[in-house]
């Protein structure tokens, strides 16, 4: 349950008040027959601010701490948090089982040559936002086919941004967009805001699916991606609980991280830091003469650059030997490490961790998710295919359980193919994933740390 303890009562849910015409916080609070500090805890921004007519506030819906207990004393088999949403959807069934769902993704339709076969092939050919929406959209109709066996039907109503912010603003008005359940996309993060900002379609969930990069989580919005800001907060914990001062710390880190490299620094104050050489390479010398024998080797890596990224990983598994032992972290991991031409036995080798979104298949064998996906369409699904299914299965579950989204942050954790969700509350109402995985290469295999 949702519970926050003000006072001897506890919060254990919360009612989303539109401020109506002449409405005060104490007419408000009589309404409801709470105090006016009480709406002040969930709305400290009030403090310094007036009301304003048909502004959102939220209301705390009380229990005494008594009947609390009672209730999870005697009720433990009717309560819905260890369940999975699936589980809560057939229980809570409601008579409406349709929903409409609008996804804006860039497939540029419009501007691409079908004539041209080496045009087309030269599209596909490398990973880029165009085929990352393809693959997401599979993703997405794997999932409504799969929620069919719990007699949900989805009205799927897809539209090609051209991922041009004039074309969202036309789409935007599209009279399928204002009578969606549900909108997913777009996916780049000034596209998705420029949608998100539109006060009439404020009472839609938008879902902002890919991303780690922040957006503003405003009233109706969703960002199923946790935060780059939680990933690295949670692995600076973990370094913080797991690295010995007394080893041999080792902080890499480019110009454009220099506030990751301060923090480090704070938890780790007798590291040693180098400073990439302009062209975004360690000098080999430099690096060998700083790693020692005589105690482990700890090196945190903070970097996009692809070129920084690769000659470390390579230099440092050089370095290791029977006297010499070398680990690589970092508190994020871009999609520089997914490139081939990185050495999955070197991370290996390495102990290479980090937090991430999502968790690989074993692809030891091939998993029912993979079998049944490869029998509707034929071939593997990669990462954003799966991305796509966890997603949409996902939010698409929350809207028909609750009306009002907001109210699933109740639910714990739900793990789905590769990806977790475990929804929060931001400040200015919306929604954001706040889940993780902490992950360690190990040979060539992943695996998880239960921190």
């Amino acid at each position: 349950m949702f519970q926050t303890i003000f006072s001897q009562n506890i919060v254990s849910d919360t009612i989303f008040h539109e401020v109506d015409r002449k409405e005060t916080l104490f007419s408000i609070s009589q309404k409801y027959n709470i105090n006016v500090n009480d709406i002040l805890e969930l709305n400290p921004k009030l403090k310094n601010s007036r009301l304003r007519r048909r502004s959102t506030i939220l209301i705390p819906v009380f229990n005494s701490i008594q009947d609390v207990i009672k209730i999870e004393k005697d009720s433990i088999e009717i309560s819905y948090n260890i369940s999975k949403l699936d589980s809560i959807y057939s229980k809570k069934r409601k008579k409406n089982n349709r929903l409409n769902l609008s996804v804006l993704l860039p497939f540029r339709s419009a501007t691409i040559n079908y004539d041209s076969i080496n045009e087309v092939e030269s599209l596909f050919e490398d990973r880029n936002l165009y085929t990352i929406a393809l693959d997401f959209y599979s993703g997405i109709l794997y999932a409504v086919e799969d929620l069919k066996k719990l007699d949900i039907l989805v009205e799927l109503n897809v539209f090609d941004t051209e991922n041009s912010v004039n074309k969202i603003l036309e789409i935007s008005n599209n009279t399928k967009i204002l009578n969606s359940d549900l909108i997913i996309g777009p996916l780049i993060p000034r596209n998705f805001e420029t949608l998100s900002n539109l006060e009439f379609l404020e009472s839609i969930p938008k879902v902002f699916p890919l991303s780690t990069i922040p957006v503003k989580i405003i009233k109706g919005v969703v960002q199923a991606v946790t935060p780059r800001i939680l990933l690295r907060e949670k692995m600076l914990d973990y370094l913080n609980k797991k690295i010995d001062r007394e080893e041999n710390i080792v902080i890499i880190a480019d110009s454009l991280n220099e506030d990751i490299e301060d923090k480090l620094t704070k938890i780790f104050p007798n590291s040693i830091k180098i400073k990439p050489e302009f062209e975004g390479y360690i000098l080999p010398e430099l690096l060998d003469s700083l790693l020692v024998d005589s105690l482990p080797n700890k090196v945190i890596i903070e970097s996009e650059i692809f070129t920084l990224i690769s000659s470390v990983i390579s230099q440092l598994n050089s370095q290791i030997t029977s006297e010499r032992d070398v680990r690589l972290y970092t508190t994020y991991r871009g999609n520089q490490y997914d490139d081939p031409s990185i050495n999955i036995k070197d991370l290996g080798n390495l102990g290479f961790t980090y937090t991430s979104i999502s968790k690989k298949i074993n692809n030891d064998s091939i998993s029912k998710f993979e079998s049944n996906y490869i029998n509707l369409f034929g071939s593997f699904p990669n990462k954003d295919i799966i991305r796509g299914y966890d997603v949409t299965k996902d939010i698409l579950l929350r809207v028909l359980i609750d009306n009002n989204i907001n109210k699933t942050v109740k639910y714990d954790e739900q793990a789905y193919t590769e990806s977790k969700f475990l929804y929060k509350i931001d400040s200015l109402g919306g929604l954001y994933n706040s889940s993780m995985y902490i992950l360690k290469h190990k040979d060539y295999d992943l695996e998880e740390i239960i921190d």
